[in-house]
């Protein structure tokens, strides 16, 4: 199982976040108003297609998947990175 971030690009109106929520309604974490962490089982390039990002239809974002982390941030981050990068996926 893979963790992605998600980032929109700035200024831009689109449905990025809806497509994030409609796709994955349990395997998401909200990071900020343009910022998520979405875990399943896929590619950069699949997990970007399935959004709607590849083809513009939800809007422009960027699609990492992550090798490692390491930071400082709230508990429920860690607690969910750790929780969706061991567990089964959850969408």
């Amino acid at each position: 199982m893979s963790i992605f971030a998600i980032i929109k690009q700035p200024g831009q109106t689109d449905n990025v976040g809806d497509s994030i929520r409609m796709h994955f309604p349990t395997a998401h974490y909200t990071l900020g108003a343009d910022a998520w962490l979405v875990s399943a089982t896929t590619t950069a390039q699949e997990l970007s297609e399935r959004l709607g990002i590849t083809s513009g239809i939800s809007g422009s974002a960027i699609v990492i998947e992550a090798a490692s982390y390491f930071g400082r941030a709230n508990p429920a981050i860690w607690s969910w990175i750790k929780a969706n990068w061991e567990g089964p996926p959850l969408a």
